[in-house]
């Protein structure tokens, strides 16, 4: 499978009819199902439409959410199966998400918005940084020391 903005209209799609109040069980049902197999059997495509649905400003705040809450889930479950390349290339987009042009749009959202960004912040450190034996000195500082620039935006924001 690989990515094309029929495919990223699909799981916009997707996502808002498992949440339209108005859409039928099996409607909710088959887009549910959808979404779960993208999630399960293509990771990295996943990450993809994750990303560019967080970079879009003019989201609903329920992509957001939801592409956040694949990151979390990705992260969660899949990171050790990740290619290394992926893994750096994941680190990289949230970072340059939350560093990025779209911070001040994402703490225009809800706090629910917010809670997931942290989240998946805490899932990241702790795969990246806790679950390697063989992390150096220098990565924890670099790690660090990005946690210690994206509080002082947090800061700057509140």
């Amino acid at each position: 499978m690989l990515f094309t903005s029929e495919l990223f209209e699909k799981v916009i799609s997707a996502i808002l009819c498992s949440f339209n109040s108005t859409a039928t069980n099996n409607e909710k049902q088959n887009a549910l199902k959808f979404l779960e197999d993208l999630k399960e059997n293509h990771s990295v495509i996943c990450l993809t439409i994750s990303f560019e649905l967080l970079k879009q400003i003019n989201n609903q705040p329920i992509l957001h959410h939801y592409s956040l809450h694949l990151i979390e889930s990705i992260i969660k479950q899949k990171w050790n199966i990740l290619k290394i390349d992926d893994r750096n290339l994941v680190k990289k987009q949230f970072f340059l998400i939350i560093k990025g042009i779209y911070l001040n749009q994402i703490f225009a959202e809800p706090i629910y918005i917010r809670n997931s960004l942290a989240k998946c912040l805490v899932e990241l450190i702790k795969r990246d940084c806790f679950e390697k034996v063989n992390t150096t000195l220098d990565e924890i500082v670099n790690m660090i020391q990005e946690i210690t620039q994206i509080q002082g935006l947090f800061y700057c924001l509140n």
